[in-house]
């Protein structure tokens, strides 16, 4: 079985960062946090907006059926 060649970027044992991903990373992590946290605001907006909508209906349009007769 042939193994990929290891990245340079990686540490030997698979996990970590050498310090030169860490530089290479380094110019986007502003960006891709700020990024990052308006996906969760908005997604939190959509679903605290469906919430509210749904908890405001009071299903009066929706007929229910009657109770299941009882057997004795």
């Amino acid at each position: 079985m042939v193994l990929p060649p290891v990245s340079q970027y990686h540490q030997a044992k698979g996990y970590g960062q050498t310090p030169a991903l860490q530089r290479a990373r380094r110019p986007f992590f502003i960006r891709n946090t700020i990024t990052g946290l308006l996906l969760l605001g908005f997604t939190g907006a959509v679903y605290t907006y469906s919430i509210m909508a749904v908890k405001q209906d009071d299903l009066s349009d929706v007929s229910m059926p009657p109770p299941p007769a009882e057997n004795k």
